[in-house]
C-alpha cells in the first residue's frame, strides 16, 4: 500500500515534468548543456591544485554538482543544503572547502597515490533533471631531487672511435624520461634502466647509455658536444653536457720523426767516412 501511495504521489510530478519538456521542445527554452572539466595533466607532489567544472544551465536550476576520483564520490555540492559541500574520504580530506564551490575544487598536498582520472558530474533541478558529466586525468609526480650526471670514458676521441656514456637521474615517481643529443642531433639511447630506490617506496633512478660511432662529419670545429637531456612532464627539464675534442695525428711529429731519422743516418755515415779516413790516413803513413 504504501508504494502504491509513493507511485500515485509521483505521477503528478511526473506528469509536469514530461509537460515541461513539451513545452521546452516547442518554445525552444534550453536547459544543462556544455558540461566541461579543467584538471592540471600534471602537477608536483605537494602542490595545491584548481580543479574547475564547467557548464550552462540556461534556464535550468542547480541541484547538485558532484565529484568522483577512480568512481569514489569525494566531494558534493548541493545549493539547497546548508553547508552545501561535502568531502568523502581520503581524497575528500585534501579539498580546502572555503576555497571550493559549484565550479571549482581546491586540492592541497597532493601526492603520487593521487594520481588517476577524476570526473565531475553536473545535474539540474525540477523540471528536467538533466545530468551531464565530464573527466579528466592528473597526475601527481615526485620529482628528482638533483640533476642529471654523464660519465664518459675518456674527452678526446678520433673518427672511427665509438663514444661510450652513460646519464643518471636521481629517483623519482615516476622516473626521469632521457633524450641525448649530439652537436644538436637528436640520438637513440643504447638502453635505459629505471632502478628501484631502496630508501624511497616507488621511486626509481633512471640510467641511460650513449653509443655512438664517430664519423667524419660528426665532429664541429673539432668538438663534439654531447647532451643529456632529463625530464618528467613539463614540471621537471634539466640537462648534463660534456664536450669532447677531436684526437687528431700530429703532423709536425711526424714529420719530425722522419727528418731525426734521415740526419741521423745521415750523421752516421759521416761518421764511418771520418773514422775510415783516419785509419787510411794511419795506414798511409805507416807504410812511408
Amino acid at each position: 500500500m504504501r508504494s502504491v501511495a509513493k507511485y500515485r504521489a509521483a505521477r503528478p510530478s511526473l506528469f509536469v515534468s514530461l509537460l515541461f519538456v513539451v513545452l521546452a521542445g516547442v518554445t525552444g527554452v534550453r536547459g544543462l548543456r556544455n558540461t566541461s572539466i579543467e584538471v592540471p595533466p600534471a602537477v608536483a607532489a605537494g602542490s595545491t591544485v584548481n580543479m574547475s567544472c564547467r557548464y550552462d544551465l540556461e534556464s535550468d536550476t542547480l541541484y547538485t554538482v558532484k565529484w568522483y576520483y577512480k568512481r569514489q564520490e569525494f566531494f558534493r555540492y548541493v545549493p539547497k543544503e546548508d553547508p552545501p559541500i561535502e568531502m568523502f574520504g581520503d581524497v575528500g580530506a585534501k579539498v580546502v572547502a572555503n576555497k571550493s564551490s559549484a565550479n571549482n575544487v581546491i586540492m592541497k598536498d597532493v601526492e603520487p597515490n593521487n594520481t588517476g582520472r577524476y570526473k565531475c558530474e553536473v545535474s539540474a533541478d525540477f523540471p528536467f533533471f538533466t545530468t551531464l558529466m565530464d573527466s579528466g586525468y592528473m597526475h601527481v609526480a615526485s620529482l628528482p631531487k638533483g640533476d642529471p650526471e654523464v660519465n664518459v670514458e675518456k674527452l678526446r676521441y678520433a673518427v672511427g672511435d665509438t663514444v661510450r656514456s652513460n646519464c643518471t637521474v636521481p629517483s623519482g615517481n615516476p622516473p626521469a624520461n632521457i633524450t641525448w643529443t649530439v652537436n644538436g642531433n637528436q640520438v637513440n639511447s643504447s638502453f635505459v634502466i629505471n632502478i628501484t630506490d631502496k630508501f624511497i617506496d616507488n621511486h626509481h633512478m633512471a640510467i641511460a647509455g650513449l653509443d655512438f660511432e664517430i664519423a667524419p662529419n660528426s665532429f664541429n670545429n673539432g668538438k663534439l658536444h654531447v647532451v643529456c637531456h632529463a625530464s618528467v612532464f613539463h614540471l621537471y627539464q634539466k640537462k648534463a653536457e660534456v664536450l669532447l675534442m677531436e684526437e687528431r695525428p700530429i703532423l709536425a711529429s711526424v714529420l719530425g720523426t722522419r727528418e731525426s731519422s734521415y740526419i741521423g743516418n745521415a750523421a752516421k755515415r759521416v761518421e764511418e767516412w771520418f773514422y775510415a779516413g783516419v785509419l787510411a790516413t794511419l795506414l798511409l803513413c805507416n807504410l812511408r
